[in-house]
Order: C-alpha cells, then structure tokens, then sequence
C-alpha cells in the first residue's frame, strides 16, 4: 500500500481560504496513493490561540465534510491530520480518518497537550481514549505530536488494542529536531510497528518547523528521504511486513510488568 505525506510550510501573510485550496491542491497531487496524511492543525495557518475560536468545527464542519468528499473523488484513505474540533462549549484537537468511500472511521482526541510553553493544554480539552482502527491497509493507532513522548499510548495501542501502523501528524518545532526523529523511530521500533510522521517545515510564527516526515518501518529504519522543504513525501507500507516482523523476532512474548503499567 502506497501513503503520501503533506509536508506543509505555513505562509504567515497567505489567506486561510488560499491556504485550504492550496492543501487540496496537494492533496490531488497524491492521486493514486491509499493513504494521504496531514500535518497537525495545517488548517488554523499561523497560530494563535486567542482567535482559535474563529477556526473551530464541529465534525460534520466544511472543512471535514470537504476532506470526506475528496478521499471518495480519490478513493484513498485521508487522514485529516488534525483540526480545531468544537464539541459545544469545549474544544479539541482532534484527527479523523476517512476511508475510501469518505466515510469517517476513525477519530482521536489528543491526550497529552503540551503545556511547557505555550497554551494548548489552556485552550483545548484532553482527550481520554486511545484509538486503533481495522482497515484494508491494517490496524492503524493513531495519536498526534506530542505524543510520541508517551511510550505508555503506543504500548497500549500495541499490547492492548493490535496496533500495526501508526499515524502520527505534528507541528514539532526546533531546536528539538533530534527529538522527533529519535522518538518517532524509537515509537516504530519498540512496537515493531510502522510509523508515518507528518510535520509542518519552515517558519511559524516565532518557531521554525522541523519537516522530517517520514515513513518509519518496525525496525525503526527511514523507508522514505527527508525534505527540507514543503511536498510530498510517498512510500510503501504493508501490515503483512509487521506480521511477519513480530513472528520472526517475539518481543512481546518477553514483556513484563506490563500489569503494573496499565
């Protein structure tokens, strides 16, 4: 199975409604692929949490609805990476995924909001429930960002709930680019589990964005080459290559403690 990454650069003084068309507009150059993926928040531009509000959806908003008509037109999974979810007075930030007939099968709210500097965890509401869902292309666990440094979500995802491919889109800034690259591989390896990363690049507002996205495999080895730039970077996946990783190499068979962890 084929997946495409959407590494987006944030333009600071580009319109939203050019930003949105722009994102579509890349997303049709991965014609042909099964899975698209969306980088974190992409659609809210630059950000700024005091108008957050102005951005925010409820799931069946137009930005969604938009998404879901595009992975039918396409007939490829899209992964909306994520957006500014209202569900009354509370907001999440919150991933769908919708499958190849546009239906929405899959939906994570992030849990661990980041709170060392910055205000997400002020402004959005965590989420509580891990989420794997069975597709064509395998078990895919989904989280976001600032999860990766959680390696309690990925294990649950994987011991507790068949996890075979994670889908991870961020907006992870310098100067922690080790970290990310370190974490997405070490989340693929110890889980013997695929890992596709997609990052935001290039100047955010008072940050820079690190890019590597990529598609990591359950050794923890890069299938695809970074960019440094905005586009697409594509590669294979296969939820039979885990099967046969974790058949071939048991891991998991000498786990222990795990009770004292979950």
């Amino acid at each position: 199975m084929k997946a495409s990454l959407i590494q987006l650069k944030i333009e600071a003084e580009e319109p939203r409604e050019e930003l949105v068309e722009r994102v579509f507009r890349m997303i049709d150059d991965c014609r042909g692929s099964d899975l698209v993926v969306l980088p974190e928040l992409w659609h809210v531009g630059v950000l700024n949490y005091r108008t957050i509000w102005d951005f925010a959806e409820e799931k069946e908003g137009p930005l969604m609805c938009r998404l879901s008509d595009k992975a039918r037109e396409l007939g490829a999974f899209i992964h909306c990476g994520s957006f500014v979810h209202k569900e009354g007075e509370r907001l999440f930030n919150t991933s769908l995924l919708f499958d190849r007939k546009g239906t929405d099968v899959a939906e994570y709210r992030k849990i661990h909001l980041f709170s060392c500097y910055g205000h997400e965890a002020d402004v959005f509401t965590h989420g509580t429930q891990p989420t794997v869902v069975g597709t064509e292309l395998g078990r895919l666990g989904l989280a976001i960002c600032y999860d990766i440094r959680f390696p309690e979500l990925f294990r649950m995802m994987t011991l507790g709930m068949g996890a075979e491919i994670f889908v991870v889109p961020a907006a992870w800034p310098y100067p922690r680019s080790e970290a990310f690259k370190i974490l997405n591989k070490v989340r693929a390896m110890e889980n013997s589990a695929y890992l596709l990363s997609c990052n935001l690049v290039g100047p955010y507002k008072h940050l820079t964005m690190v890019g590597e996205s990529g598609i990591i495999d359950p050794w923890g080895e890069m299938v695809t080459e970074a960019i440094q730039e905005e586009g697409g970077v594509g590669g294979e996946i296969s939820a039979d290559t885990v099967r046969r990783t974790r058949r071939e190499f048991p891991v998991f068979d000498d786990v222990r403690l795990i009770g004292s962890v979950f």
